[in-house]
């Protein structure tokens, strides 16, 4: 045999007896079904992309509509390996992690869900070492955040200006409860399943929330008008908490699959909530319903509890043992400049949006 075949039955032999790439199987949960717009336009299709980027190596198995915890369970579950990965919102675990539910607490100042989840994912990832430190405690690394729709006011019978408000019962989210009760309403604490039959019965007026909201919750039976300035958002919401030692064990081809794939699940959310919002208020004007304008007395008064929610987030922070709360804040804030700028200069562009989230928070991890 000559040398040229020798070497060649050699380099066969030794990918005969080399080790296959191992396959990972990672579990992922959710308390939210699988047609919830984060699981449908983010997670789920992510998830492929993930799994086709690592050549299958990678697979997910997962469990939705709280089959493997609800919203208080599901960062503690990860931590501790009932589940790999999960969606985390932070309100619902604020022991567990303060820095982070103290920043998602300014709903008041969410105006634009892109900025706020631009803001957020470079404040967590890059600019909050005590964000880092608290999950690192909960056995977590954190990866992809991302904001809800921009929230506005549905009412039975029609309000926009503050006149209107005065004594009105809302159901308001508890970072947007203090500044209505702030302007004269009066803010009532019920989970979104007991909406329906709450505005139904007269027992509220108002609901603070996502326009799609008519369509998911099927408040169009009952509401007349909505008002067309959002009033807040939510922007605490972790797509992936993943178990620590989970994400040591992946390979780096792995983990950098799925940093190349977070912007695009997050623009897609983002989009997919605006587009939901419109076309929920164009449903609901054909069918004659109302989309009002605040009033100049409105827009004062909420202006004013904007500023007021800044300095109150700091106060509450401080109090919750956070003591470089006002830095921590600041920075935010800062972030949240920036990427008013980004998202203006994108000129609505999901690419650019993407691809900003990719150059400025994604690849710099």
């Amino acid at each position: 045999m000559n040398r040229a075949a020798i070497l060649t039955s050699a380099a066969a032999l030794a990918l005969t007896l080399a080790p296959a790439a191992q396959a990972f199987e990672m579990t992922y949960g959710s308390y939210t079904s699988p047609t919830q717009t984060n699981n449908r336009e983010g997670i789920l299709p992510t998830i492929e992309r993930i799994t086709e980027a690592t050549n299958g190596e990678l697979t997910f198995e997962t469990f939705t509509g709280g089959a493997m915890g609800g919203p208080k369970e599901l960062l503690g579950n990860v931590g501790s390996g009932i589940l790999d990965s999960a969606s985390v919102v932070d309100i619902y675990v604020k022991s567990s992690i303060p820095v982070s539910a103290m920043l998602s607490s300014m709903m008041p100042i969410g105006g634009d869900p892109k900025v706020m989840a631009g803001a957020m994912n470079e404040m967590q990832l890059l600019n909050c070492p005590e964000c880092v430190a608290e999950r690192e405690r909960n056995n977590v690394l954190g990866l992809s955040f991302s904001a809800i729709a921009a929230m506005h006011i549905i009412c039975r019978e029609p309000k926009a200006n503050l006149a209107d408000f005065q004594g009105v019962k809302i159901s308001a989210p508890s970072g947007l409860g203090p500044g209505m009760q702030a302007i004269g309403a009066t803010p009532v604490s019920i989970t979104t399943a007991e909406m329906y039959e709450a505005l139904n019965r007269g027992q509220i007026d108002c609901v603070i929330g996502s326009p799609a909201w008519l369509d998911a919750y099927n408040l169009k039976d009952f509401a007349q008008s909505v008002t067309t300035t959002p009033v807040g958002d939510y922007f605490g919401v972790m797509n992936w908490a993943i178990n620590l030692d989970v994400w040591n064990d992946l390979t780096p081809e792995m983990q950098a699959a799925f940093k190349g794939e977070m912007a695009k699940g997050i623009g897609d959310i983002l989009w997919a909530y605006v587009d939901d919002n419109e076309k929920a208020m164009a449903a609901f004007e054909e069918k004659g319903g109302r989309m009002l304008d605040h009033d100049e007395a409105f827009l004062a008064a909420w202006k004013e509890q904007q500023d007021n929610t800044v300095a109150l987030t700091v106060e509450k922070g401080r109090a919750d043992g956070i003591e470089n709360a006002q830095e921590i804040v600041d920075t935010f804030l800062g972030l949240v400049a920036k990427w008013e700028k980004i998202v203006a200069d994108g000129e609505g562009s999901k690419e650019h949006y993407i691809e900003a989230l990719q150059r400025e928070v994604f690849d710099r991890i």
